[in-house]
């Protein structure tokens, strides 16, 4: 049986969901004789190995990206929509390791696939959460959907991997990184404020927040323009059409990209009709030369130290 699932973006029930997010890392907790622990999560409570062997990962983010990282014996995971379906900068999978395709679940190979532990968003998860957990084990957890960091959900999974260590060092070797960055750049970084755009299939959005390319900028003290503050204070995109762009003049460099995530053969019409309209092109930033298309894989479909030093190379490119 296959089923198709969306990911929610809405905020019902987010209040509650955040409030259980410190529950979805289960780190410090005793393994008990038998080599499992008790995990609370977003969706209830499960029995888990203390070192799973067979990793199932319902997720394209967090899920598959960090599992990667923190090498776990990942038997398969969802992948990325489009012509790429895991990014170059990840580790390669393990040794028969099964792509699931993106956003569809299989009960019947899952349970071919026999594993011993189920990981992904809450999103993800949720419709058939009933069903997985007869499979196996299964845990949720909150990510940028829910207005969480994706550091703190990469934590998260490496926690339920056993793997806490290895990815708290790969943050910390970023963190070195980002930090030389800002410093070798200040005066780059003060004069010019940057736009973060992405063209979807039907509409231009200003990407705020906690999403990852935000959260990534605002990590390294880029400067957003008045037009990229959002009136919800925990929104992560503003919606543009397409007599609204001009609102991006405010902004001193624009970097866009098109698709990323389930609408990458999707975005192609409207960016191209924008990009290559009049509105755009009368943009201050578009006509100093100052807005630059980057790379959707790194900037949206990354969820992961290996994409935000992708997103780092591209951006010192850039600068």
């Amino acid at each position: 049986m296959v089923l198709t699932r969306r990911a929610a973006l809405g905020m019902t029930g987010l209040a509650g969901l955040a409030a259980m997010a410190g529950c979805a890392t289960p780190g410090g907790e005793a393994a008990d004789a038998s080599g499992t622990r008790t995990v609370e999560h977003p969706l209830g409570t499960a029995e888990i190995p203390v070192r799973p062997q067979r990793v199932i990962a319902l997720d394209a983010g967090a899920g598959l990206q960090t599992s990667l990282e923190a090498g776990a014996p990942l038997i398969a995971a969802e992948t990325l929509a489009g012509e790429t379906a895991i990014p170059d900068y990840l580790p390669k999978p393990p040794g028969g390791f099964q792509p699931l395709g993106f956003n569809e679940i299989d009960l019947e190979r899952l349970t071919a696939l026999a594993p011993d532990l189920i990981i992904g968003s809450r999103s993800r998860v949720e419709e058939l959460y009933p069903q997985l957990t007869k499979i196996a084990p299964t845990v949720a957890y909150l990510n940028t959907a829910d207005r969480v960091r994706w550091r703190d959900t990469a934590l998260t999974v490496a926690d339920l991997l056993g793997a806490r260590p290895e990815l708290e060092r790969r943050l910390a070797e970023f963190d070195a990184a980002a930090k030389d960055f800002a410093e070798q750049h200040t005066e780059s970084l003060k004069q010019r404020s940057v736009a973060l755009v992405r063209f979807t299939a039907d509409e231009v959005r200003i990407l705020t927040g906690v999403i990852f390319p935000s959260d990534l900028l605002a990590q390294l003290g880029v400067r957003r323009p008045a037009s990229n503050e959002p009136k919800e204070a925990d929104a992560t995109y503003i919606s543009l059409t397409r007599e609204t762009v001009p609102v991006l003049a405010d902004a001193d460099t624009i970097l866009y990209f098109s698709g990323g995530g389930g609408f990458a053969q999707e975005s192609g019409e409207l960016f191209a009709e924008v990009t290559e309209g009049p509105l755009w092109r009368r943009l201050p930033a578009v006509k100093a030369g100052r807005a630059h298309q980057v790379n959707a894989l790194n900037w949206w479909d990354g969820y992961s130290t290996s994409a935000a030093h992708a997103c780092l190379t591209e951006l010192a490119g850039l600068l």
